[in-house]
């Protein structure tokens, strides 16, 4: 999956960092109980994100205790005291789109190149149909981006707005499923630029790649030229960056509002960093 959706530690104080790893630690632990420990592995950071903002609008507060690792029961870590449905539905998004994604995967590949996916697809199969169970409009949400993303890219769309725009609107969708008003309408907004931003990113760690196994790429297909079409990219994503920081500063989270604008303001731009300096390493 992605995981380009992370805070920078550097700029977040120690109470927010632990707040931080709570969600992400809690959200393992929903995947596991709900899902099997192999699901739990499957956990990133853009799905920490979709937690931590519904349990950030959440109307009771989801509060911490201490607890175990999963993984190393020797290891302390916080858990959440209460939103376990933000959470579970967090962890049915995180299984419904590991299947769609896979799917996806093994469409593009040879037989040979994606044997491993393919082996990897009925486990995932049962994961998603038990979370489709539980969260139906969930599984038509991600079903109908994956169907429109597959027929953009099919057309070789060369526009990043049409592009971004199916991966976009399901974030939009994910993220504001079950409130209502205001709240609702400015979840949509900020989980929109949220999932362009993701898809434009990915766009540009593909890059390389795409070019060479001619797949299709947005930026590639914009203009030829590596360096012009890498430039594109970064000014498209900062653009998008910046309609996000406005759309954040409207939404007025109840709460782990100082953590949510690390991500924003800092993460974002290090993770971009992160790949274009990966870039020049391997170069």
């Amino acid at each position: 999956m992605f995981g380009y959706v992370k805070i920078y530690k550097p700029e977040l104080k120690v109470k927010h960092y632990e707040a931080y790893k709570g969600v992400y630690c809690s959200l393992c632990k929903t995947l596991k109980k709900e899902y099997g420990v192999f699901a739990s592995l499957t956990l990133n950071y853009d799905f920490t994100l979709l937690a931590l903002t519904r349990l950030a609008f959440a109307e009771e507060c989801c509060g911490f205790t201490d607890s175990r690792c999963v993984y190393n029961p020797l290891k302390k870590c916080q858990q959440c005291v209460n939103g376990n449905e933000e959470l579970k539905y967090s962890a049915a998004a995180a299984m419904i789109m590991c299947y769609y994604k896979v799917a996806d995967d093994i469409a593009d590949s040879s037989f040979f190149k994606g044997l491993a996916k393919r082996m990897l697809k009925p486990y995932f199969a049962i994961k998603r149909k038990k979370a489709k169970k539980k969260y139906p409009e969930l599984d038509e949400i991600i079903s109908r981006a994956m169907q429109k993303q597959s027929e953009t890219e099919k057309r070789k769309e060369t526009s990043v707005d049409i592009a971004a725009d199916p991966s976009a609107k399901a974030m939009g969708e994910i993220l504001c499923c079950g409130f209502e008003g205001e709240a609702k309408e400015k979840l949509n907004r900020f989980g929109y630029l949220v999932g362009r931003w993701v898809y434009l990113v990915d766009a540009l760690d593909d890059m390389e790649d795409d070019r060479k196994n001619n797949s299709y790429n947005v930026f590639n297909n914009i203009n030829k030229r590596e360096k012009e079409a890498r430039d594109y990219a970064v000014g498209a994503i900062n653009l998008t960056a910046g309609q996000l920081v406005r759309e954040f500063e409207n939404l007025n989270p109840a709460r782990f509002s100082e953590i949510m604008e690390n991500i924003v303001y800092d993460g974002l731009h290090n993770s971009m960093k992160e790949i274009l300096n990966k870039k020049e390493e391997e170069k």
